[in-house]
């Protein structure tokens, strides 16, 4: 791993963990103003933290409450399907139901796919970041 991927992984997690200490997450804030924000600057750091598992360990593949379509197979392609629509508005991920961004306290839903804080979020997180650090740390 050189460098370059070594400090992306370190500013993705500190960003994550940022966010999550924060509490922007919580129940309480979901109207907030930065909710949006927050949610797709996780997304961001997230994406790239999976495409690092997978180059440099493995890729994170649960498939647990995951809607299986063409495109999304595991949670890796989900928070890239979501990732996506939330960042390029000219994505048709964003067209797949009547309306565009709906949420609550843990879950959030983009089209027909919904992507849970706990369940998919945070689980897919602290396995990458499981993955990862120990190669933070190897010459």
């Amino acid at each position: 791993m050189d460098q370059w991927d070594k400090a992306d992984i370190g500013e993705d997690i500190r960003t994550i963990d940022r966010l999550l200490q924060h509490g922007i997450f919580a129940p309480a804030n979901t109207e907030h103003p930065l909710f949006r924000a927050a949610f797709i600057q996780m997304l961001i750091a997230l994406r790239d933290l999976m495409y690092k598992a997978e180059k440099h360990a493995s890729r994170i593949a649960f498939t647990d409450d995951v809607k299986i379509i063409d495109e999304v197979h595991d949670v890796t392609d989900l928070i890239k399907y979501v990732r996506n629509a939330l960042c390029h508005p000219d994505s048709d991920n964003h067209y797949l139901e009547n309306g565009n961004i709906k949420s609550t306290f843990n879950v959030v839903f983009f089209g027909s796919q919904r992507i849970f804080l706990r369940r998919h979020i945070l689980r897919a997180y602290d396995e990458a970041k499981g993955k990862l650090l120990p190669l933070l740390s190897a010459s």
